[in-house]
């Protein structure tokens, strides 16, 4: 048997492989392991479903010519299924505005596996997103289907006007990872002198400026950590390992910080900014400077 990813045939040593399950399995491990994802599959030119491998995973491999593997980076699949998103998003939109029933009907149809796919394409891992977008559905008679009034549907509109900037702007991060990049880096350093003043925002009742600029590093940071993953191996091989260390460190500081945050530990806060953050910042430009191509 022939065994192709994509378009090239490969050289896989088969051991105990019987059936096309076994094979499927060992084939689809190796992927992984280069941080490929299957996303089509084929035997002898037809197309065998992945959501159907009781139909296949059981013949015999060698009573065929060939199985082919259509494969996408991680990177890649992401980036496909977020441009999915991002035009369901604007067909729904589209639906609103030309008051068009039977296709919005259709799509709010589709719309439970719509929300379930925020958490891992928006990480939207405390579901802030899909329960906020939910909300508004339900209360402005969209699901369930109810009554509807101009204002019902402007709401809405609107609300799905904003939620395809955000996942435009999750698209553009990996399409376009060296300008993002740049753009995020820079609005970090402009940010530096707000940092600073935390602790004293805090300790002279502007709470709330202090929160703002918490909540706007945060933000930076985590785009920030999620652009440098895209970037070509080229760009983050300087300092890797250091790198993986500072963010690591980082990543656990920002999760007290998100918790101080949750539970208005304002005391906390400001002594996480400026005993914890602020001195790692002082490396920070040494790490993400290639990005914005101030680095070495």
């Amino acid at each position: 048997m022939k065994i192709f990813i994509n378009q090239d045939e490969i050289e896989f040593t088969l051991e105990k492989e019987n059936i096309l399950g076994e094979v499927y399995d060992s084939i689809e491990k190796w992927l992984l392991d280069q941080s490929f994802s299957v996303t089509e599959l084929f035997l002898d030119d037809k197309e065998l479903f992945l959501t159907e491998r009781e139909k296949w995973g059981n013949i015999p491999f060698q009573d065929k010519e060939s199985f082919r593997f259509v494969a996408l980076t991680l990177k890649e699949l992401k980036g496909q299924n977020l441009s999915t998103l991002l035009n369901y998003c604007r067909m729904l939109q589209v639906s609103l505005k030309e008051g068009n029933l039977e296709l919005l009907n259709e799509l709010l149809g589709e719309y439970s596996y719509i929300e379930d796919s925020y958490s891992v394409l928006l990480e939207d891992f405390s579901n802030s997103i899909k329960d906020h977008m939910a909300q508004l559905l339900k209360n402005n008679g969209f699901i369930p289907d109810g009554e509807r009034s101009e204002e019902n549907v402007k709401t809405i509109l609107e609300a799905f006007m904003m939620l395809e900037v955000v996942i435009q702007g999750r698209l553009d991060e990996i399409r376009q990872p060296q300008r993002s990049g740049t753009e995020c880096f820079e609005a970090i350093v402009a940010l530096m002198p707000q940092m600073e003043n935390v602790s004293l925002m805090l300790q002279t009742g502007k709470d709330k400026d202090a929160m703002d600029v918490i909540i706007r590093f945060t933000e930076l940071f985590q785009k920030l950590l999620r652009i440098f993953t895209y970037l070509p191996a080229e760009t983050q091989e300087n300092h890797h390992q250091d790198l993986k260390e500072y963010i690591k460190d980082m990543s656990g500081i920002l999760k007290e910080l998100t918790e101080a945050f949750t539970s208005k530990d304002s005391v906390l806060m400001g002594d996480l900014m400026e005993y914890e953050i602020l001195p790692r910042m002082k490396t920070f430009p040494r790490y993400f400077e290639s990005i914005s191509g101030h680095g070495d």
